[in-house]
């Protein structure tokens, strides 16, 4: 593979079925297979009759298998929702997602893979662990989860808690934590709350990386045309340093970030998003090599669309991979680069 490596193509636009596919989260598995999955939607809205669909590459993106559906709506639940994934230092693949946002009945639900994506556990029904007793909507990532150094799998959520008095199946006010597992999924906490205050507004969508000393690093969508940030030493306690980043533009959209490390290059957290303050455009990639403190380098994919963005990377292969809606879903792409191809043609800042 040259050091330049690129490409770029579709990889979903509407079938009979699907007319929109949302909320894209991928996951490179420790055998370099590409997981990317997202809401197969009927119509545009988060409460459309969605399936969730999943596509495998194990060629580093050049091609894709058929979809497979790992969770489908029904007329009961419309909503399958917020599609994360992570894989433990054994080897399982972990799938979290949500029933209409776990309300109204709806559950939290897990599924796991032992062969690397290729056939999943019966769903497993985890909502006793989302504290139903004290939250409304409650939503995963969306995107993915991580591992933490000690074998912890950590998903950031946002919920809304039933004293805010809100509806039942409002989106705000909403607070941020992250849903953490110490024995590989089997069981689930809530970690510390992160709320919002006079300069974040309303945290929701949230991804998280690890730093270079192992630290976790929270990227947070939030009501303000920049995004937030936050450390902790844990992933779920004693949260440090939570404030806006105003050197992160974005449209409060979704937004990605992945940490590298290959062995040979500066340890590197990459953030993806739309690069613009107010509309779903300019989707970018920068890196920081300061553990999210600033970043200095940043490279344009697509000047003229956007919308929710994905980042995963992998280090074997020293590929990153963003994956990014356009028109609300209608297409979604695939950008595939070196890092090296990263470093020759992004713009210093």
């Amino acid at each position: 593979m040259s050091n330049q490596y690129y490409i770029h193509k579709t990889v979903f636009s509407p079938t009979d079925k699907h007319t929109n596919h949302r909320i894209p989260g991928m996951l490179v598995t420790s055998k370099g297979t590409l997981l990317l999955y997202c809401e197969a939607r009927q119509n545009s809205s988060d409460w459309a009759l969605m399936d969730i669909l999943l596509i495998r590459s194990t060629d580093n993106g050049k091609s894709f298998s058929q979809p497979v559906a790992l969770a489908c709506g029904n007329e009961k639940y419309n909503t399958v929702n917020n599609p994360v994934m992570m894989q433990d230092k054994n080897g399982r693949i972990h799938f979290l997602y949500l029933e209409n946002y776990s309300v109204s009945g709806g559950r939290a639900m897990r599924r796991y893979s032992d062969d690397d994506g290729l056939s999943w556990s019966e769903p497993i029904d985890i909502t006793q662990f989302t504290q139903p007793e004290i939250r409304n909507a409650l939503a995963f990532g969306p995107g993915h989860g991580i591992t933490t150094e000690n074998g912890t799998l950590l998903v950031p959520i946002w919920l809304v808690l039933k004293e805010f008095n809100a509806p039942l199946d409002a989106h705000e006010p909403s607070i941020i934590s992250t849903f953490f597992s110490k024995d590989n999924g089997e069981t689930w906490s809530f970690g510390e709350f992160l709320v919002s205050n006079e300069v974040i507004k309303n945290p929701n969508e949230t991804v998280a990386s690890l730093t270079s000393n192992g630290d976790v690093y929270l990227n947070i969508r939030n009501q303000n045309s920049y995004r937030a940030k936050a450390y902790s030493k844990d992933g779920h306690s004693v949260w440090t340093e939570y404030m806006p980043d105003y050197n992160l533009v974005d449209p409060q959209c979704f937004g990605s970030v992945a940490s590298y490390s290959d062995g040979s290059s500066p340890y590197t957290i990459f953030f993806a998003n739309c690069d613009d303050a107010q509309a779903r455009q300019n989707v970018s990639v920068k890196a920081s090599l300061d553990d999210g403190k600033s970043y200095p380098l940043s490279l344009v994919l697509d000047k003229d669309r956007g919308g929710y963005v994905e980042i995963a990377v992998d280090t074997n292969a020293k590929l990153i991979y963003v994956a990014y809606e356009e028109d609300w879903g209608k297409n979604d792409h695939l950008a595939v680069f070196s890092y090296d191809y990263f470093m020759s043609n992004a713009v210093k800042k």
